[in-house]
Order: C-alpha cells, then structure tokens, then sequence
C-alpha cells in the first residue's frame, strides 16, 4: 500500500497576530482580490517557502537568476561540459540542500528535494512523478535546450544514482529528462495544490 507524504500542507492551523507593514497589506490585499483567493492564503504561502526554502538557500548561497541567463551560460559548455558540471552539482550542491532539509539522504529525500527545486520553489524545471509501489518515474521539462538536457540528467543521475545507490534508468531529449527508478519505493511526493478559484474571507 502506497504511503502518501504531504510537505507538511496538512497540519493543524494555529492563529497568531502580527503586525506587517501598510504597503505589505496593500499588496496583499490587491493579490487575493487578482487571484481570488484569502490574504491568509498568501501570508500561509509565503511563510512556509522562508521556513522551508529560503533559509536553507541562503545557508547555501543560492542565488536567482534568470532563466535566459541560464540557457546562455550552458549553451555556452561543450557536451562533456554540462554533463560534468551536472554530476558535480548532483554530488555536491545539491546533497547538501537535501542534508540541511531534511538530515538524511536517500530516494525519497532526493525525489522530494527535486520537487523543490523544480515547480514549488527554486522553477528550474517542471516536474512530473509518479509512483506504484515498484517503479518510480521522474520527469523534468525544463524548455532550455539539449545541453540543459545534458546537465539535468547527470545532476538526476548523480542524485538518485551515486549518491543512493539506486537502479536509475535515465532518458532524455531536447527539453525533457526523465528518470525510472525501479523497486520497492513506497513514498508518494504531494504536488502543490492549485489555487482555488473560489473567493474565501479574510
């Protein structure tokens, strides 16, 4: 039977008071207006990616850049290139990131560290999973070209491969890399809830 993990969506709600800032009220108030959704939908939000991204990726130095940026830069390696700069970061950066959140690292670990990496918090790729209890498949659509492609799949290889010694099959192609990990892999990664199209009170 599968177990389902929820990044923490689900716990009981507690209410404190806070005092923020006029100008900080305005905009939150136009937002839930724009996107239909409470103020304390998008205060909830915005605490839980400081607790849960923010701290950690400025303990490790992470910075943003922008996504055309990205693309030039590896655009700009040879193959062998990205591919040893996407095992260095695999190895390295981001074991650490999957160390300082979640103190161990192992299949389920990584494949919930690439889910924040990807659509919840860092949008370096899109990101598919799924899950029977005996193959887990990994996709990443990131749109950068076949040498992000190249960088992605020994960053995933690296990742899920060497670092938890698991069987990965990897694939890839010009925008997409996707990852089989085969056995007995009992987790379930919780995507992101969408926004709910219903206006709710403050």
């Amino acid at each position: 039977m599968l177990r389902s993990y929820q990044f923490k969506n689900k716990t009981k709600s507690v209410t404190r008071t806070i005092r923020i800032d006029e100008d900080i009220d305005f905009q939150l108030e136009k937002l839930a207006h724009e996107q239909r959704v409470s103020v304390n939908y998008f205060a909830n939000q915005a605490l839980r990616k400081f607790v849960e991204w923010d701290v950690f990726a400025d303990r490790l130095g992470f910075v943003t850049l922008p996504s055309d940026i990205f693309e030039k830069l590896v655009g700009y390696t040879t193959d062998e290139q990205a591919k040893e700069l996407g095992s260095w970061f695999g190895r390295n950066l981001a074991k650490d990131l999957i160390a300082f959140l979640f103190k161990r690292v192992d299949l389920e670990t990584s494949v919930r560290a690439l889910e924040l990496l990807g659509p919840r918090y860092g949008k370096a790729f899109r990101f598919e999973y799924t899950n029977d209890g005996h193959l887990t498949t990994v996709i990443l659509n990131h749109g950068f070209g076949r040498k992000a492609s190249l960088f992605y799949s020994e960053a995933v290889k690296a990742l899920l491969k060497d670092l938890v010694n698991t069987q990965v099959d990897i694939g890839l192609s010009e925008h997409q890399v996707f990852a089989q990990i085969v056995g007995p892999n009992e987790f379930r990664i919780t995507m992101p809830a969408p926004v709910s199209p219903l206006v709710t009170q403050r």
